[in-house]
């Protein structure tokens, strides 16, 4: 069975309840069929058909009542995917089906009029934002050519009392002409059947909104933002925050972390850094690492060797089961530190995850080891190499008295040092999967140290050669297709 986004289910029901229009009777007639090409969105899609970008929903509901399954089934407005077949309504029946969308939305709240209302903004030289047509743009400082914008989401307007008094919930984004683009929840009311802005308060950078509510004279709004090791172009973070109406202020009330309660978060496809050991801190010159893999297998790094273990889940219960590990020696306080954390996961019975962070205990209920999140973008990462592939079947350490790096950029950019000459290209991820390159670099020629050209042209090689990629706690590695090292990193700490 289909199911609908909230408001749009009142706005079927609302149909539903009216007996003399023909939309109860059966589903809308599909005036066209249209399939979702890469770039569409669907206030694109109802500027293109009715030339107003706010009667998407009419093209939601129409889709979303069909009952032939070849129909989309949209959830969320604001994402649909390339492939989806979409029910385009006639523009009589896109307007009935509008007019129901109105006349659930209070006196001097319609969609119309907050998109034409004058908005709080810190980003603007007036201190306010007058939308027309939900957009608002100005320079970013007098005659400058950047250009700031404050755009309202539609698709994102929740209808309900504040307050006591009947209010909207809106959302505005802010584009200052930086880097940045925030995300900003505004309080609506009317005053003499026109909209005005209350309250305001900000809710991040680069966020990515899931729903919005008002319930039980509460904004409840569900949000993906940035956890604490999140680039600010990736946010993973899933959260839900209420807010109250205070005033002149939207007060958070409260904040849950998806996947925080009862610790029952899986750990399977994680991966975990040591942050304590039976209470203590890990030695400073360790990196302790823990991957649970997808089939049962967990992997890491003890501070000194590799090691492998099996692993089994039943709800928030755990067992380990050490296996075989490297033998390298290493100065007696890592060596004792590995035995110790190989003792800790083989007495592990429990485990709880919070948020970024994952704490196994044994059947005494003691905490034995706590982690932290491993970070897994590469988006504004910063690393020395260690080794690289020469291309001759070998893998070499960079050459005393020389310094090569890698500092990949949030925007896809990669840049460094490749020893002599500086370095710039592109790279792109999908999961674990990267590409890299063309790379170009500057036109110097050192002689000194002996090696350092072949050694520039040899590492910038092994960076094109690369095709995946693996994040665990302060090292990279790079590995070509076949498997092979391309390269391997340490943190810039």
């Amino acid at each position: 069975m289909k199911q609908l986004p909230i408001t749009l289910t009142i706005l079927i029901l609302a149909a539903l309840m009216l007996p003399t229009t023909s939309l109860a009777q059966e589903p809308v007639a599909c005036e066209s069929n249209y399939t979702v090409q890469v770039g569409d969105w669907l206030s694109k899609l109802a500027e293109k058909y009715y030339g107003d970008v706010f009667t998407y929903p009419a093209i939601v509901v129409a889709t979303n009542i069909q009952t032939d399954d070849t129909y989309a089934s949209i959830t969320d407005p604001d994402l649909i995917e390339p492939g989806w077949t979409l029910c385009i309504p006639n523009a009589d029946d896109a307007a009935t089906l509008m007019a129901m969308s109105i006349g659930t939305a209070p006196a001097g709240l319609s969609p119309e009029q907050l998109a034409n209302a004058e908005y709080k903004s810190e980003f603007t030289q007036s201190g306010t934002a007058q939308l027309v047509d939900g957009e608002f743009s100005e320079p970013a400082a007098p005659g400058s050519a950047t250009m700031t914008k404050v755009m309202l989401l539609p698709e994102y307007t929740a209808y309900g009392q504040l307050n006591g008094q009947d209010a909207a919930a809106v959302v505005l984004v802010s584009d200052p002409g930086g880097s940045g683009t925030f995300y900003d929840l505004h309080a609506v009311v009317a005053e003499d059947e026109q909209p005005v802005d209350v309250a305001s308060t900000s809710l991040g950078d680069r966020i990515q909104i899931n729903s919005l509510a008002i319930e039980n004279g509460l904004i409840v709004i569900d949000m993906v933002q940035a956890g604490p090791e999140d680039p600010m172009c990736c946010p993973s973070q899933q959260v839900v925050k209420t807010y109250e109406l205070e005033g002149d202020q939207l007060v958070e009330t409260s904040s849950e972390i998806a996947g925080a309660e009862g610790g029952m978060a899986t750990l399977e496809g994680t991966s975990w850094i040591l942050t304590t050991l039976n209470g203590s801190e890990p030695l400073p010159e360790t990196s302790i690492t823990a991957s649970f893999e997808q089939d049962g297998v967990l992997s890491g790094s003890d501070g000194c060797n590799r090691y492998n273990a099996a692993y089994q889940i039943a709800g928030d219960q755990l067992t380990i089961t050490p296996g075989a590990g490297t033998m390298m020696a290493c100065p007696e306080p890592i060596m004792k530190q590995a035995t110790d954390y190989i003792a800790a996961l083989a007495s592990a019975t429990a485990y709880q995850m919070q948020a970024d962070t994952l704490a196994l205990s044994d059947a005494d209920g003691n905490v034995v080891a706590t982690f932290t999140a491993q970070p897994s973008s590469l988006g504004g990462t910063s690393w020395v190499v260690l080794s690289y592939n020469n291309g001759k079947q070998a893998v070499v350490s960079v050459i005393v008295g020389t310094e090569l790096t890698a500092l990949f950029g949030e925007d896809g950019a990669l840049s460094g040092s490749a020893g002599c000459n500086n370095y710039t290209g592109s790279y792109q991820v999908d999961d674990q999967n990267i590409s890299i390159g063309p790379l170009a670099t500057t036109r110097m020629m050192c002689s000194e140290p002996e090696g350092i050209m072949e050694q520039e042209s040899q590492y910038l090689a092994a960076l094109e050669s690369a095709a995946t990629y693996r994040m665990e706690g302060d090292g990279l590695e790079l590995r070509t297709a076949d498997g092979a090292l391309a390269a391997a990193f340490e943190a810039v700490k």
